[in-house]
């Protein structure tokens, strides 16, 4: 039987550093104290980890360019994404080669083989559902500095850029309940990936509060307005009781939102109907009728702290920071009235 190969992530696990730390001091980069110094170096000696000095020195010479790996280009979520990650990067001086997964594992396989080829300095990535530890191995014996960006791998500790989805579902649900809403469907998306564990966590935080009153049916499904507008419609057809719905993004929200309007339940505050939040701030949901009240993510600021951080990261040789904003409820009209708002008035672009 072969022996294991002895990775940097063995190194690092046992003299108790990052991955980062351990591959910057083999490398002869960053900076750490002398005692964490001498202890990752013993590490090696003891596993008998080997570096492999000439791999290291081609990643080691700049090519000015960042992979971007993410799962479907034509969501506005991305487009946005793409934006404030192109601005950040070009500022900084590097070029952006972009390839989407459709959220396929092969494809993303794929996608990472030929990044590497082309020996970009770091990349972004958003992982495709499924992804396990598998990706963050492949990762860890490429060496470049990476993170992820509005998605994660739940059960594994990896640099992040995202929106801390669960305060705002959360926030969503506290709305909707402050309106009297008592059952609530949270619609779309896949169980699988961590958007929707955090988004689907909140949820349930915020009705733990109302424990003997507040239920949740939750609806997976395809991440689209045609989706929303079907499930949507299966909850009636099926006589499931809502009287508040969240949609995991705001396509489905604006899908779900026309079946209410085809099925005679969408007067926000008139007996009956169904008061509605999105999940993402697009455009299209201010123009809405009713204009959709939704959890603004700014998808491009997302894009810049990414850059940001990954940047820093390549130039300094330091660990990639991970950040989490928060997202911001845009109130407007399709939970009806409330107590605290104004009248809502679309603003017209200049």
């Amino acid at each position: 039987m072969s022996k294991k190969r002895v990775t940097l992530r063995d190194v690092a696990e046992r003299a108790g550093v990052s991955r980062t730390t351990a591959s910057n001091l083999v490398r002869g980069t960053g900076r750490a104290s002398q005692e964490t110094r001498d202890r990752v170096f013993a590490v090696m000696e003891e596993l008998g980890y080997v570096y492999n000095r000439a791999a290291g020195s081609l990643r080691g010479s700049s090519s000015r360019t960042v992979g971007v790996v993410i799962t479907n280009i034509h969501r506005a979520h991305f487009g946005e994404l793409l934006v404030g990650l192109e601005q950040a990067f070009t500022e900084a001086g590097y070029t952006l080669f972009v390839v989407s997964t459709m959220d396929q594992l092969p494809r993303q396989e794929r996608a990472l083989g030929t990044l590497r080829e082309h020996n970009v300095d770091g990349l972004v990535i958003v992982p495709a559902t499924g992804s396990d530890q598998s990706l963050i191995d492949t990762l860890e014996d490429w060496g470049v500095p990476n993170l992820f960006v509005s998605r994660w791998i739940p059960g594994i500790d990896h640099p992040y850029v995202g929106i801390d989805n669960e305060h705002g579902a959360y926030v969503a649900a506290q709305h909707l309940l402050e309106h009297g809403c008592r059952d609530i469907a949270y619609v779309g998306s896949n169980p699988g990936i961590s958007i929707h564990l955090e988004r689907v966590t909140g949820v349930r935080r915020a009705l733990q509060e109302w424990p003997d009153e507040a239920r949740l049916t939750v609806v997976e499904g395809e991440t689209t307005s045609a989706g929303g507008y079907r499930m949507t419609a299966g909850l009636v057809r099926d006589k499931i009781t809502f009287d508040g719905l969240i949609g995991h993004g705001d396509l489905v929200a604006l899908g779900a939102a026309r079946a209410l309007r085809d099925l005679g339940l969408s007067a926000p505050g008139e007996p009956g109907s169904v008061r509605v939040i999105g999940y993402d701030g697009v455009d299209a949901s201010a123009y809405w009728q009713p204009a959709l009240t939704t959890l603004a993510v700014n998808a491009d600021e997302l894009g810049q702290l990414a850059a940001e951080s990954l940047v820093t990261a390549i130039e300094a040789g330091a660990e990639v920071e991970s950040r989490r904003p928060q997202p911001s409820l845009m109130v407007r009209e399709s939970c009806g009235p409330h107590p605290s708002a104004q009248p809502y008035r679309v603003t017209l672009p200049d």
